[in-house]
């Protein structure tokens, strides 16, 4: 069991894979925003980070920048479904290029969701490129 903090605006999102997530007998930590996110990793030791890319406020992109500077850099899968004005993959594309561990397209699966989480948790540190579900 991680325990894990899930970064998405939508609340019907991170409910579902809040979900998933906790199938898997995982503890999830929620936050709305990468403030909200920036704010809990500063309280809270967590295991995982899975951010969504595109939010309001602070998106993914800066907290993943902001994980990557801390002492011990976090395990991170980003997702993304897009939004309206931006395109799926070349943001999942830049995402591959930070220092993520694991990059997944949503819509994501349960069982997707599941094995990439296991995949990262079991995994080395972040030594190249992602692979993209």
């Amino acid at each position: 069991m991680a325990k894990i903090l899930l970064i998405d605006d939508d609340p019907q999102v991170r409910a579902v894979l809040k979900g998933f997530l906790q199938i898997g007998g995982h503890e999830v930590l929620e936050a709305g925003n990468g403030i909200q996110a920036r704010k809990t990793l500063t309280e809270v030791q967590t295991d995982l980070v899975i951010t969504d890319i595109v939010m309001p406020e602070s998106d993914g992109f800066e907290v993943i920048m902001s994980c990557s500077r801390n002492n011990q850099p976090l395990k991170i899968i980003a997702i993304s479904g897009g939004s309206p004005n931006l395109a799926q993959q070349p943001l999942l594309a830049i995402a591959q290029k930070m220092p993520v561990h694991k990059v997944l397209s949503k819509p994501v699966t349960c069982e997707e969701l599941l094995t990439a989480v296991q995949d990262v948790l079991n995994g080395p540190e972040k030594t190249g490129n992602t692979q993209t579900a």
